[in-house]
């Protein structure tokens, strides 16, 4: 009985969205010469292009929001959003590529190239080829398609049984010149504030980047501001940057989904750094140090008035070191669909990527001094058959005194992607974190808002947490209404913390969860953060665990980066 009706289920979700499935890149024709077509030499492929040609030609096409050419997409309204929307600057596009005219032409910077533009919050998609034209002159076109990027927000999410809203306005192609701007009024479980964030892909000046950001909230302020010249690219000799941050909030720390604690917390970060890409013999393996010097101060007081006061205040820390950082990337990247996205191209590196930093910290506090400060992380892709991908990653951090670690949390995260059926996917995603000593203000938590649907958000807190998820999940490939692609999802989640944490835990062992989501990611508006592509979640889940109080069926509303 139980296997028949999962089958029923599986088989209503697919008939839900079977009639969109099937990838569509919704790819742009590359501008053809105005020569006959027989005389045009393809040279896409790196066998067909001697390495020391030099490129003649960039031809850069900026394709409207919506292609008027066709019927489904040739409408009043949609006619209006091509008029009335700015077009991106061919300058905007022009600075994010790898290469010039009369560079000698590289297939790695093309390639490369056109995974940059698909970062962008103001682009659809993106593609560069490479031809010969009749005159036998090297020529590249870059083709991207807008979106539309100037949108009055009214949002709403619910996760775990609460509601977070927000309203303002946001433009993440601002005049055109592929700056952000965001104005909003947010009201989130935690707090209510106003936010001001500006964010610049791309200055101009050695393709750094510039964040700017303020925030008056009903418990505090906060500002940051980061300059900062990344390695935007595998090849690229050098990163640098310098970054600011304070803010004064209420941090709250929970039992079974109910607030348990409610502290100040003053907190000021600085830092700054410097690294070069070190020499190697293949471009297939990169290596690179970097150095800096890091500040943080973190302060804490009660609030409240007796007998309401704070229950528990975590102890001041306070630090200040140089640190040293080694980065390995192994060139691994491929093209993929339908892995976190619907009908989208993803950029995913099988290769090994590793970071070590070792810092030795500095603090006014004695039990803080003399310290050493550690990070590592390590991630690889294996692709077991075509239909069949693993993603892992691992990560270690914390401090060592010379007699114990303290503040370390030890991670890893596995994820199994199968192509089970046409168009959809079986998913498998295991994490676990084992902590050490954490600082008290720092729980590891588990609830509806990270990984446990079912449940309240942050209904369980300690210092080891294990997570399993298993979806299946099915990729729509109709573009309805010329707006957004559909796609749905049968889950079943599982968790717990356990271990110590500053507020005892009435809720302990696993809980488990099912339930059905359908998933909606938009084609023509932009996205909130750089190199995502924002999928809007709408989930029923059911607990099977945890207390009777709780409610019986959670609906959750979210807008994510992924699947």
């Amino acid at each position: 009985m139980l296997s028949c009706s999962i089958t029923r289920l599986l088989s209503c979700v697919g008939f839900l969205v079977s009639s969109s499935f099937s990838f569509n890149t919704q790819a742009m024709e590359p501008e053809i010469p105005t020569c006959i077509a027989s005389d045009l030499v393809n040279t896409t492929s790196t066998d067909a292009v001697s390495s020391t040609d030099n490129i003649n030609n960039i031809s850069i096409v900026i394709h409207p929001i919506f292609d008027e050419a066709k019927p489904e997409e040739n409408n009043r309204l949609y006619r209006l959003a091509n008029k009335l929307h700015p077009d991106t600057h061919a300058k905007v596009i022009k600075d994010d590529l790898l290469f010039h005219e009369g560079d000698v032409f590289d297939e790695k910077k093309l390639v490369e190239s056109e995974r940059i533009l698909r970062t962008r919050r103001y682009l659809n998609s993106a593609f560069v080829t490479s031809s010969v034209d009749c005159n036998n002159h090297k020529k590249v076109s870059v083709n991207v398609r807008e979106v539309w990027t100037l949108v009055p927000q009214f949002s709403y999410s619910r996760s775990g049984g609460n509601s977070n809203y927000g309203f303002g306005l946001s433009d993440t192609n601002f005049l055109g010149l592929g700056k952000s701007l965001n104005i909003a009024r947010t009201s989130t479980v935690l707090r209510n504030g106003d936010l001001l964030d500006y964010y610049d892909p791309n200055t101009g000046i050695f393709n750094s980047t510039l964040t700017i950001q303020y925030t008056n909230n009903d418990d505090g302020k906060s500002h940051a501001v980061a300059l900062i010249k990344p390695f935007v690219a595998l090849d690229n000799e050098w990163t640098g940057g310098i970054s600011e941050e304070s803010y004064t909030q209420e941090d709250t720390l929970y039992n079974a989904g109910e607030e348990a604690d409610r502290f100040n917390h003053q907190s000021t970060n600085q830092s700054f750094f410097y690294g070069r890409k070190l020499p190697t013999a293949s471009r297939e393996s990169i290596h690179r140090v970097v150095i800096g010097y890091s500040e943080a101060e973190h302060n804490f007081n009660a609030v409240g008035v007796a007998p309401d006061t704070s229950v528990f205040v975590p102890e001041a820390r306070q630090f200040s070191y140089p640190w040293v950082e080694y980065q390995h990337i192994t060139d691994a990247y491929f093209e993929a669909n339908n892995i976190q996205q619907i009908n989208r191209v993803e950029d995913i590196n099988l290769g090994a990527q590793v970071r070590f930093r070792l810092g030795y910290t500095a603090s006014k506090y004695n039990h803080y001094d003399k310290h050493l400060m550690y990070e590592a992380e390590y991630s690889q892709g294996v692709q077991i058959s075509e239909q069949q991908l693993l993603l892992a990653s691992t990560s270690s951090s914390g401090f060592y005194d010379g007699d114990n670690i303290y503040n370390n949390i030890i991670s890893g995260k596995v994820s199994y992607h199968w192509e089970n059926f046409k168009h959809s996917q079986f998913f498998v995603n295991l994490s676990t974190a084992n902590g050490v000593r954490l600082f008290s203000d720092l729980p590891l938590e588990l609830g509806g808002d990270t990984g446990l649907r079912g449940y309240p958000i942050r209904y369980q807190a300690g210092d080891k947490l294990q997570l399993m998820t298993i979806e299946q999940r099915f990729f729509g490939q109709k573009e309805w209404f010329a707006l957004f692609h559909l796609g749905a999802a049968i889950f079943y989640d599982q968790g717990r913390v356990i271990g110590t944490s500053a507020i005892p835990q009435d809720q302990q062992g696993w809980l488990r969860d099912v339930g059905i989501g359908l998933r909606f990611s938009g084609t023509r508006t932009g996205n909130r953060e750089e190199g995502t592509h924002n999928i809007l979640h709408i989930d029923l889940a059911a607990p099977l665990d945890g207390s009777n109080d709780i409610e019986k069926l959670q609906w959750l509303v979210t807008v994510k980066n992924g699947f």
